[in-house]
Formats: structure tokens, C-alpha cells, sequence
């Protein structure tokens, strides 16, 4: 499923990221840290087109396969949540604080898939087509995180 979904996110990124700069413009790119985020997501956004589009890609005499580009995919985003969660952290405030913990933890975790998807571990599941008990697992989680996140949205 992931295969399946990843260049459709990877386009909704590049779009994203088109209309940040349609909206803030050339100027954005100025800053240093604010240009190194938005090459490192655009260059996520490519690979996971890539990873999700091909069996396999070809650099120089090596064969690497499709997971490995999509595992490559998630540690650059898990950096980039990294690195522009710390960037904010100079104001001092507790919101900033936690969102910073907060997104360090789902880097750290986004990072620990990504390198499961590129090595094929046995902790991910890199079938074509997952079972329904996986794919209800799945959703269930993703919906109790969301319900959580809203949760301490409201609290805080």
C-alpha cells in the first residue's frame, strides 16, 4: 500500500511546495535554513515518485530496488521535521518546547521506518497487497494518533 500511495504524496509535496513559493516567492528562498528545508523536501518528493514508480533504479553498475529510494524518502523527511522543529526553538516559549519534543519523537520514528523500508526488515511490510487485518491496524492507529494530537492540541 505504501508503494501504491507514495508518488501520489510525493506530487502533493512538489505541489505544496510550488505553492509556498507562488505565495511567498523567490524571498523565501533567501534565508539559508528555510531554502535547505525546501530542497530537502523537494528532493523527498522526488523520491518517493521515483521509489513508488519504478521496480528498480539503475546509478552507475548498481541495481538498487524500489524500497530503498522510498527508506531514503523517509529519513529526509524525518530530517527535515527535525531540523525545522529545532529552528523554532529560539523563542523560548513551552508551546515551542513540546512541539519540538513532539516532532523530534516522530522524526526519530519516521527515520526508524525509513530505514526498515530500505533494508526490507522484517519489521515493515513491503507486500503489494496488505492483508485487511494489517490495513485495520493500520487505519486504527493513524486514527487514534490523530484523536490523540487533537487531544493535546486542546489541552495545551
Amino acid at each position: 500500500m505504501y508503494r501504491r500511495s507514495a508518488p501520489w504524496l510525493g506530487g502533493l509535496m512538489l505541489v505544496g511546495l510550488a505553492a509556498f513559493l507562488v505565495v511567498f516567492g523567490r524571498t523565501a528562498l533567501s534565508e539559508p535554513a528555510t531554502a535547505a528545508l525546501l530542497v530537502g523536501s523537494a528532493v523527498a518528493a522526488f523520491l518517493l515518485i521515483c521509489g513508488g514508480t519504478v521496480d528498480s533504479v539503475t546509478i552507475g553498475s548498481r541495481t538498487v530496488p524500489w524500497n530503498v529510494p522510498l527508506g531514503a524518502a523517509d529519513g529526509l523527511l524525518a530530517l527535515v521535521l527535525v531540523l525545522s522543529s529545532v529552528s523554532t526553538l529560539g523563542t523560548g516559549d513551552s508551546e515551542v518546547l513540546l512541539f519540538a519534543a513532539v516532532a523530534s519523537v516522530g522524526g526519530a520514528a519516521l527515520a526508524w521506518m525509513g530505514v526498515q523500508t530500505a533494508r526490507d526488515s522484517r519489521h515493515v511490510d513491503l507486500e503489494a497487497t496488505p492483508s485487511r487485518a494489517r490495513l485495520a491496524g493500520i487505519v486504527g492507529l493513524a486514527g487514534a494518533s490523530m484523536v490523540g494530537g487533537v487531544i493535546v492540541a486542546t489541552v495545551v
